[in-house]
């Protein structure tokens, strides 16, 4: 996964709501809510995962089953962190 950057986005980020509507348009199912893990290529979002419901929206031309595998795994993480920290 050469070139990949995972972050999360929240509705803070600029750009969250074009994110959203961009991935949304390449598939059938309806958009996470909340925080996103989100992973970019050179940049470019090509796949999200709602760290509170799991829903996942991704460009499948461009992102994989091992990048929305790694996004859920990402997920997983913050919602460790949070439940050990009381976030």
């Amino acid at each position: 996964m050469d070139g990949v950057t995972i972050r999360l986005s929240t509705a803070d980020d600029e750009r969250h709501e074009d994110i959203l509507r961009r991935l949304a348009s390449l598939c059938d199912g309806p958009p996470p809510q909340g925080p996103l893990a989100l992973a970019e290529i050179a940049g470019e979002p090509v796949a999200a995962v709602g760290i509170a419901d799991g829903c996942n929206l991704a460009d499948r031309s461009r992102g994989g089953a091992a990048l929305l595998a790694a996004l859920h795994l990402h997920r997983l993480e913050v919602r460790l962190i949070g439940a050990v920290w009381g976030c």
